[in-house]
């Protein structure tokens, strides 16, 4: 085994962590590191050269050490300002934006959410600056732009609203306090959501349409809704439909289930550009 270079720890190869604290840290060592990454991505990728305003041209920015403690750079031709966090989250927030990057990073790392309690206690923040950072960062940084999956995406759905009190198993009926959910889940990558009056095949289906990519293979553990969807027109009836076992998709239900592929671009399977 070769050995270990203790003040540079590295990620294991097989850690499911896609971006470790420790990555973290080294990248992002102080609030200059934070204002840093936010001037060279928004404005400057070389870090000192960036269109000027007011010069209406590209010009020399630096950034001069001020008693007020300024974040800007300034153009070195006419002595305008750019502020980095200007138009974004952290505009005049007196946090440091270190301690924002690194809520950041809890609020995108943890799989099951994080809490804004929980954020003050890591934080060492007020629970108001911590639910603000919170409330900030969910609502303007990590909502829906609208961008379709793509690859391999899993849909599947469910109902939400807490155990029957009757005993009886299966789907509420129209009369149940039960809220229809569906979710959309790219592999390894992003998760979409929505609220659904029900879950049959001609509800699920333009939703997939919606917000999955042409050319993209979307599986689904019941067959039941899709053929009906087959039915009502919405799908073509495949002729030899592709059915994946839930293991080779390196799924974890607990019943090795069928998966049907419900859109393929490949030669067995091809929607209608109705459809896509």
């Amino acid at each position: 085994m070769p050995p270990v270079d203790r003040n540079k720890p590295i990620r294991a190869d097989s850690s499911d962590s896609q971006y470790s604290l420790v990555e973290f840290m080294r990248e992002f060592p102080d609030d200059a590191a934070c204002l840093e990454w936010l001037w060279r991505n928004r404005y400057s990728p070389d870090g000192e050269h960036a269109h000027c305003p007011t010069c209406e041209k590209e010009r020399s920015f630096k950034r001069y050490p001020t008693s007020q403690q300024r974040q800007s750079w300034t153009c070195t031709g006419c002595g305008y300002h750019l502020h980095p966090t200007a138009g974004t989250v952290f505009h005049k927030s007196s946090t440091s934006l270190h301690l924002w990057f690194y809520a950041m990073y809890l609020m995108t790392s943890t799989r099951c959410g994080i809490s804004a309690k929980q954020i003050e206690r890591e934080l060492g923040v007020t629970y108001k600056t911590a639910w603000r950072m919170a409330h900030l960062i969910r609502h303007e940084l990590m909502a829906d732009d609208g961008t379709p999956l793509k690859g391999t995406v899993e849909v599947d759905e469910t109902y939400i609203g807490g155990k029957r009190r009757d005993g009886r198993t299966g789907r509420p009926g129209p009369g149940s306090s039960k809220v229809a959910v569906m979710g959309m889940a790219e592999r390894s990558g992003r998760v979409i959501a929505r609220k659904i009056p029900d879950a049959k095949g001609k509800t699920l289906i333009p939703l997939v349409n919606q917000h999955v990519m042409p050319r993209s293979i979307v599986l689904h553990r019941r067959m039941e809704a899709l053929s009906r969807s087959w039915a009502v027109g919405l799908l073509p009836r495949p002729r030899s439909p592709r059915v994946e076992s839930v293991r080779e998709w390196g799924c974890s239900h607990q019943h090795d289930r069928r998966l049907l592929v419900a859109r393929e671009a490949r030669d067995r399977w091809r929607l209608p550009r109705r459809l896509v």
